[in-house]
């Protein structure tokens, strides 16, 4: 695989992913502890439940993600959508960097001969590129 490419395609990856964090962090920074946990109606999520379960999701698919599946067998999704009782604003956030800094210490030391490796989600084979694009999208 082209070297040149691989890094200008991680560099921009990498970007994108930083560029969201910052863009979900700006707009959780405008809403009070209160609207942080508010729901809309029943069918929908609160801003501190999608950021449980984006860090959820982020932990289990980046650890280890070139050595084991990225849908971890010790993954509970669905307590990703319930908040408990330890579930306070500081604590959801410090989940969620937790989260991100898992995919930036798994994507950041990548080398292009990492692009050549299959890796799996929930069982299914995939290339490096398809895996990080599966996350920006």
């Amino acid at each position: 695989m082209n070297e040149e490419f691989v890094k200008q395609y991680l560099d921009d990856a990498l970007s994108s992913f930083r560029a969201y964090k910052k863009l979900a962090e700006n707009a959780i920074a405008q809403v009070s502890d209160e609207e942080f946990f508010i729901t809309l109606d029943a069918e929908a999520n609160s801003i501190a439940l999608i950021m449980k379960h984006i860090a959820g999701n982020l932990m289990s698919r980046w650890t280890d993600f070139l050595t084991s599946d990225g849908e971890k067998p010790d993954r509970n999704r669905d307590r990703e959508f319930v908040i408990e009782s330890e579930n306070n604003k500081d604590a959801l956030l410090a989940y969620w960097e937790r989260g991100w800094q898992t995919l930036f210490s798994a994507l950041e030391p990548l080398q292009p001969a990492d692009f050549e490796k299959i890796v799996k989600i929930r069982g299914q084979d995939h290339s490096i590129v398809q895996a990080i694009n599966r996350q920006l999208t």
